[in-house]
């Protein structure tokens, strides 16, 4: 993610770069805006990803129940912020990074995410890893036992 911001911002200074050397050194700004030029495509294809990530946390905010974010760390800042406080997530939150689930979850993101995680570490696979294994079972097993608490919370 770092990664990603560091490259957009330099993405968007870029051209404030080439305006400011054009205007000091006309002649020494043709191979900057040649560069520019070139790296068109690039600045419109981050701006389309920006904008389509931030169309999907508003749709998010309107509608929390039916979104679902291609990747777990998409969840929204600002409910990131407000969940610090919460003891539940702060308990849960390890087994979350290690399924990559985000926090209000049901059941079947649960499973789903489990199963996901569990291909990319089972240690018969290619790239697996048997203690990472254990460790997403593990998260598996405290995440279940969580849902269940809350299930029994509520119909009791």
């Amino acid at each position: 993610m770092k990664y990603q911001s560091s490259v957009l911002l330099i993405l968007q200074v870029l051209p404030i770069l080439v305006l400011v050397v054009a205007l000091i050194d006309p002649s020494s700004a043709i191979p900057l805006i040649v560069v520019l030029f070139l790296l068109f495509p690039v600045v419109l294809w981050k701006f389309i990803q920006q904008a389509a990530t931030d169309f999907e946390r508003e749709l998010y905010t309107k509608n929390q129940e039916k979104t679902e974010f291609k990747n777990w760390y998409e969840m929204p800042v600002f409910e990131m912020e407000e969940m610090e406080g919460d003891r539940e997530f702060l308990a849960l939150r390890p087994h979350l990074e290690i399924l990559q689930l985000a926090y209000p979850f049901s059941e079947d993101n649960l499973n789903r995410a489990y199963r996901r995680r569990a291909r990319e570490t089972h240690p018969d696979l290619p790239g697996g890893n048997e203690r990472e294994f254990i460790r997403v079972h593990q998260a598996y097993e405290a995440l279940k036992e969580f849902l269940r608490s809350n299930s029994e919370d509520t119909t009791g």
